[in-house]
């Protein structure tokens, strides 16, 4: 179902019958035909509304509409309960699965909108303006604020599990390939291997490249820090 666009009569989402048999799968003349079949069900004001006169002189000036109709001296406005007597007419499965959907996303926004004291009709006042600003002002700020929390979140999750880079691994290489070359040159007998193996036993891993992202600082001040054991600790 296409994006409907808002229309408002007396506080509460309407559609104009195009829409509802876009909606609906059907086309304009069914819908006046279920109308007019079912019309004492029909309650204005409940399930309707009919504009007529100056009133849709404004409404065809200030909103877009199907060109053949442009000319009708009366035209209808649905409200939710009449779009649920036109499904129930209709009977079919694609009309009654397009209601459901019209309440979720497109009456009932309405409501929930109201509930949150923001405004659901175009401002035209200066304070009217000003005061919808703020709201998508305050709205934005609670997204952002929510968008941080979870870049937050996520980034303990990435520095608590994921596993090196490559390039701290290379830094990793080169840590201990140079502890290894200055241990030689104080006269230690040092073996790469040995750095690699102290590193897995302290990190409690099975590979060295295993180790947390964020354990890389502490792992470079262990390789720093490593010497060989002696031969009777060895023994």
């Amino acid at each position: 179902m296409n994006q409907l666009k808002a229309i408002v009569k007396n506080d509460q989402r309407v559609l104009t019958s195009a829409q509802l048999a876009e909606s609906y799968g059907t086309d304009i003349r069914s819908i006046s035909n279920n109308f007019t079949r079912n019309k004492k069900r029909y309650m204005e004001g409940k399930h309707f509304f009919v504009l007529s006169g100056p009133e849709l002189r404004e409404f065809k000036t200030s909103h877009q509409i199907d060109e053949s109709l442009k000319r009708v001296n009366t035209f209808y406005l649905w409200t939710a309960k009449g779009a649920l007597l036109h499904a129930k007419s209709l009977g079919t499965d694609e009309a009654w699965e397009a209601y459901e959907t019209l309440v979720d996303d497109y009456f009932n926004k309405v409501e929930r909108l109201q509930n949150m004291n923001v405004p659901t009709t175009v401002p035209t006042t200066i304070e009217g303006i000003l005061e919808l600003a703020v709201l998508n002002m305050k709205d934005l700020r609670q997204e952002l604020n929510q968008v941080q929390k979870d870049n937050r979140r996520l980034q303990l999750v990435v520095d608590n599990e994921i596993w090196l880079t490559e390039n701290q691994k290379a830094d990793i290489q080169e840590s201990v390939n140079a502890r290894v070359g200055f241990l030689m040159k104080k006269g230690y007998e040092a073996h790469f291997q040995s750095i690699y193996r102290a590193l897995k036993s302290h990190f409690s891993v099975p590979k060295y490249d295993k180790i947390k992202r964020s354990d890389f600082e502490l792992a470079i001040d262990f390789i720093h820090g490593w010497y060989p054991k002696k031969k009777e600790e060895a023994n």
